[in-house]
């Protein structure tokens, strides 16, 4: 994981998760996620993690404390690049989360209106991987 004294800066090729904890977030049959993953309700940011200097487990055990602290199941995770996360006003800003998350970054600058954010959450879906499953040792 990223040392939380010296976090790096963003750049756009890097990869970034964000974890599923709802059936209704990507589709059963072929794994795509659906624009549900990437609203950012009820608030206006939407929490990520980057994988910059963390190992796959380091990710994986960021999505179970993730599902964990909403009492959901972690269905699995969809990495997308911060390049495709800047569009129109949305960009991505480290946030760490200490202790546990010094990789935490938020996805902002999201308008107002939930059609647009709709349109937005639909373009970072049709960006982002299938839904990656979790390890069996979950």
């Amino acid at each position: 994981m990223i040392n939380p004294e010296c976090v790096p800066e963003i750049v756009p090729d890097e990869l970034l998760a964000r974890f599923a904890t709802q059936s209704n977030q990507y589709r059963q049959g072929d794994g795509s996620v659906k624009q549900d993953l990437f609203m950012p309700h009820p608030r206006r940011k939407l929490s990520v993690t980057r994988h910059i200097e963390a190992t796959a487990d380091e990710i994986w055990q960021v999505g179970r404390n993730v599902a964990e602290a909403l009492g959901r199941r972690l269905h699995g995770r969809a990495d997308v690049r911060v390049a495709v996360c800047a569009i129109e006003d949305l960009h991505v800003v480290a946030s760490p989360i200490l202790p546990n998350n010094p990789n935490h970054a938020d996805i902002v600058g999201w308008p107002a209106s939930k059609e647009d954010k709709k349109a937005l959450a639909q373009k970072l879906a049709a960006s982002a991987t299938r839904l990656i499953p979790p390890p069996d040792d979950l």
